[in-house]
């Protein structure tokens, strides 16, 4: 139950109570600037592992066009071959078993 009186406290321990709370501001203030600090290194250290990952895929992403390339060219390359072999087959099948008998000897 309140009765309307206030507490008095000695000016002295109000002075010192302040005291003390600024002490403890300037050092609230410090560790915000050191977390400030510390989140730029943070920050900065993220963007160069991003950059770097960007650098990698790209050059990853340059020889696997470049081996995909190389692969495609093999590929037609056999399928000529097959071709002009089927095309072969087709040729002496044409002629008869006599016929390409008769050209191998």
């Amino acid at each position: 139950m309140t009765t309307g009186r206030t507490i008095k406290m000695p000016a002295q321990t109000t002075k010192t109570d302040i005291a003390v709370l600024q002490v403890q501001v300037k050092n609230i203030e410090q560790d915000v600037s050191e977390i400030k600090a510390s989140l730029k290194e943070v920050h900065d250290s993220i963007n160069h592992n991003a950059d770097e990952t960007r650098k990698m895929l790209k050059s990853m992403r340059d020889e696997d066009t470049t081996a995909h390339k190389e692969l495609a060219s093999k590929i037609s390359a056999l399928e000529k071959w097959r071709w002009m072999l089927m095309g072969a087959g087709i040729v002496l099948g044409s002629l008869g078993f006599d016929m390409v008998a008769r050209l191998l000897k």
